[in-house]
């Protein structure tokens, strides 16, 4: 935990530091820039889905971009519910986007993650995402299909996401307005409800004291969470009108998302029991989160001020 703090003020730093440097530079003739900001969203969603405890963020964000397309991240995920408050994880992004031909144009990203170990959130248990999106501008709108795939320590989730968008732009070089509604339908593998606990004789805390038994002839008790309707699943529309106002030093906007989520999740846990003579005993009960029985829309927003080097 300390060493990721520690890191996380390290790269902040030394980017805050390279980016106060290229200050000396006239950002007219740089083909590259540096921007440094600090985010708000009200509610971590994912999926269309969000706890029952709102999980609001303070995003500290330093970014590099090129105008070849290449750009560098990082971002730092302070969580403030009111219970849990303090670093929760970091993101390091990287993208490159290009054009194909006329108006097609496409991109790849990764995201790294740095985890609290104490954190609770669905990141909890995430490595790194790899992914990209292919985009054909018709003019009077952009068709956009975007794939993900999430590696943590279970099996890779995979994730597209289809849609639609158009976006309008006025002003001049000194101030610029853009607004940009789009519409979404996110489809995803469930490998993420799923989980594996063992644990192995219910005497472990006593022999810990010098109490108890050996564990050789305590039963071994095995608890596996498993989804009932497996495979690829449309999970929600989301429905976003990002808008953004944006000078030679500095910019600002505000992204209000409406989330419907749709088809509820069922889980059910496994459990098995084997005793020292090999024999068996197994049970299943529902497990569905109970926020899957009751779905319901969400709605969050998330505000962003940062300045250009």
């Amino acid at each position: 935990m300390k060493r990721y703090v520690v890191l996380s003020i390290f790269l902040f730093s030394s980017l805050f530091s390279f980016s106060q440097i290229s200050l000396l530079d006239s950002t007219e003739t740089r083909p590259y820039a540096f921007t440094a900001g600090m985010n708000y969203i009200s509610n971590y969603v994912y999926n269309g889905r969000s706890d029952s405890l709102k999980a609001p963020y303070f995003i500290p964000s330093l970014t590099f971009r090129h105008e070849n397309g290449l750009s560098l991240s990082a971002d730092l995920y302070i969580l403030n519910n009111g219970v849990s408050n303090g670093f929760d994880f970091l993101e390091l992004n990287g993208s490159y986007n290009f054009n194909i031909y006329k108006n097609l144009s496409g991109g790849v990203n990764g995201t790294k993650y740095i985890i609290n170990e104490s954190s609770e959130s669905f990141f909890g248990s995430l490595s790194y995402i790899l992914g990209g999106f292919l985009n054909q501008d018709f003019g009077f709108c952009e068709l956009n299909v975007g794939f993900d795939a999430l590696n943590g320590t279970g099996n890779t989730d995979i994730r597209l996401s289809p849609g639609i968008e158009r976006t309008w732009e006025w002003g001049n070089e000194d101030k610029r307005f853009k607004i940009n509604p789009s519409l979404y339908a996110i489809y995803s593998t469930l490998n993420y409800f799923e989980g594996f606990t063992e644990i192995k004789n219910t005497n472990a805390r006593a022999r810990q004291k010098g109490r108890g038994p050996s564990s050789v002839n305590q039963p071994v008790i095995v608890s596996n969470t498993v989804v009932r309707n497996p495979g690829l699943t449309f999970m929600t529309y989301e429905l976003s009108l990002p808008f953004s106002f944006e000078t030679k030093k500095m910019g600002i906007s505000f992204i209000p998302t409406f989330a419907m989520p749709k088809n509820p999740i069922y889980t059910d846990e496994t459990t098995t029991v084997t005793f020292p003579n090999k024999a068996s005993k197994t049970t299943t009960i529902d497990d569905t989160y109970y926020s899957e029985l009751h779905l319901s829309n969400v709605f969050y927003g998330q505000l962003n001020l940062y300045f250009k080097f």
